[in-house]
C-alpha cells in the first residue's frame, strides 16, 4: 500500500495583503493498478492569478496522466507521458487565462510532477520546488536539479516553455518520497549546505517520511499524519517562511527503510556552515549553482506580457492534439510489439502442441506392436499345446490297442 498526505498553506506575505490567496496548489490520485501520481505547483508572486494558473496546471498533468497509466511499460513510455502532459498544462494554464479575459503570463507557475508505483519513480520538474527519495537502504536523496535565476527570487517556470523542463527517472529502489515547494524546500536543501558533502538537511525531512520514526501503517495512520502536517506547517512549525508552503509525501507502508549510522542523522551544525560561507564571501567565493536556461522577471510582468519562449507558431488546440499524438503514436508501436510478442507466443504453443500430439500416436503405434507381438506368442503357444495333446492322444490310442491285443 501506498499511502499519502498533502498539505499546501498560504503563508504570511499573502495573509498580509488584502484580498491574499494561497498561490500554492497540490493533488494525488492513485489509479485502480496500483499507481500513485502526485503534482505541485507554485504560482509566481508576480503573476498576479498565479493561483488560478497553479491548479489549472496540476489538474491538466492528473487528467492527462491517470489514464494513460498501465503496468508493463518502460521507462521511456511515462517520460514521454509526463512530457506530453506537461504540454498539456501549458495549454490549460493558457486557456484559462483567456476564460478570464488575463494574459497567460499573468498565470505563470512551477510545476513538479511524480509517478510512484511504491518502487519506481518517473518525475517531471521546472522551477525551484523539488523532490527527496527515500530509498529501500536508509538514504536520502535530492531527485531534482532546481532552477533559479541569479537572484533568489528568480526561477523557471511552465510558460517558459520545453527548454526549461526537465524530465527523469530515479533508478533506486524507493521507498518514500516528498515533494515540495520553495518555501519548505529551501529549508530541506539549505543554501549553506550547498557545497557541503551532504546536500539535505535530514533531521528535518526525516520527520516526514521514514517509517522508523513515524507512525504511517494504515488509512487511519495517514489521517492523523494529514492533520498534525496541517497544523505543523500552517502554524509556527516553520518559523521565518513567508512563503506559501506545500508538502507531499508519498510513503510505501510495506517497506521499511534501513538505518544508517547516527552521525548521517545529526543536525547540520549551522553556526560553523554560516562562519565557513562569510569567510568565503569575504575571499570572494561564489557558491556554485547550476547555470540557468533563462531567468523570469521578479517585477510584476506587464498586462502584454507574453510567455516566455513559447512554442513558435503553434495553436493551443494543435499544441495539445500534438502531444496527443506523439503518445499515441508510441502507444501504437508498444501495441504492435505486444502484438508481435502475442503471435510469437501462439506459434510456440502450436509448435509445443504438434509435439506433443506427435509423441502421443509415436506412444501408441509402439504399444500396438507390442499388443500384436503378444497376440502371436500367444497363438503360437495354442499350436505347440494343440500338437501336443494330437501327440499324447495317438500314443495313448496305441497303448489301449496294445493292451488289446
Amino acid at each position: 500500500m501506498t499511502g499519502y498526505y498533502k498539505v499546501s498553506a498560504i503563508g504570511t506575505d499573502h495573509l498580509d495583503k488584502e484580498g491574499g490567496v494561497c498561490q500554492d496548489y497540490s493533488d494525488v490520485r492513485q489509479t485502480e493498478n496500483g499507481f500513485t501520481v502526485a503534482v505541485i505547483a507554485d504560482g509566481l508572486g508576480s503573476a498576479v492569478h498565479s493561483d488560478i494558473g497553479a491548479k489549472a496546471a496540476v489538474n491538466a498533468v492528473l487528467d492527462f496522466v491517470c489514464p494513460r497509466i498501465a503496468h508493463g511499460q518502460n521507462e521511456g513510455y511515462y517520460l514521454d507521458l509526463l512530457e506530453s502532459a506537461y504540454e498539456a498544462a501549458y495549454s490549460s494554464v493558457v486557456s484559462s487565462a483567456e476564460a478570464i479575459e488575463a494574459k497567460a503570463a499573468d498565470l505563470n507557475t512551477t510545476l513538479t510532477a511524480a509517478i510512484y508505483d511504491g518502487r519506481r519513480l518517473i518525475y517531471g520538474q521546472c522551477g525551484d520546488g523539488g523532490i527527496i527519495a527515500l530509498t529501500y537502504q536508509g538514504e536520502y536523496v535530492c531527485v531534482t536539479s532546481v532552477k533559479k535565476g541569479e537572484a533568489f527570487n528568480e526561477t523557471f517556470p511552465l510558460l517558459g516553455g520545453r527548454k526549461n523542463w526537465s524530465f527523469g527517472a530515479f533508478h533506486d529502489d524507493v521507498c518514500a518520497l516528498t515533494m515540495m515547494t520553495d518555501g519548505i524546500f529551501d529549508i530541506v536543501c539549505h543554501p549553506l549546505l550547498a557545497n557541503e558533502a551532504q546536500k539535505i538537511n535530514i533531521p528535518f525531512i526525516r520527520r516526514f517520511m521514514d517509517r522508523n520514526i513515524l507512525r504511517a501503517n494504515n488509512a487511519e495512520d495517514f489521517r492523523t499524519l494529514q492533520a498534525a502536517i496541517e497544523k505543523f506547517v500552517s502554524g509556527n512549525g516553520l518559523q521565518g517562511v513567508t512563503d506559501d508552503k506545500t508538502i507531499v509525501g508519498l510513503i510505501n507502508t510495506e517497506i521499511m527503510p534501513k538505518l544508517m549510522n547516527d552521525d548521517y542523522y545529526k543536525e547540520p551544525d549551522w553556526d560553523g556552515l554560516k562562519a565557513r560561507m562569510e569567510q568565503r564571501l569575504r575571499s570572494g567565493f561564489t557558491p556554485e549553482a547550476e547555470e540557468p536556461v533563462s531567468k523570469a522577471d521578479d517585477e510584476p510582468q506587464s498586462s502584454d506580457a507574453r510567455p516566455q519562449n513559447e512554442p513558435p507558431n503553434i495553436q493551443r488546440a494543435t499544441h495539445e492534439k500534438e502531444a496527443l499524438r506523439r503518445l499515441e503514436e508510441r502507444c501504437g508501436k508498444l501495441e504492435m510489439k505486444n502484438r508481435l510478442l502475442s503471435m510469437i507466443a501462439a506459434a510456440e504453443l502450436a509448435v509445443i502442441l504438434l509435439l506433443t500430439i506427435c509423441l502421443c500416436i509415436c506412444f501408441l503405434v509402439k504399444n500396438t506392436d507390442k499388443r500384436d507381438n503378444s497376440r502371436n506368442s500367444v497363438s503360437h503357444s495354442a499350436s505347440g499345446v494343440n500338437e501336443n495333446k494330437g501327440e499324447l492322444t495317438d500314443d495313448l490310442l496305441q497303448q489301449d490297442t496294445s493292451e488289446q491285443i
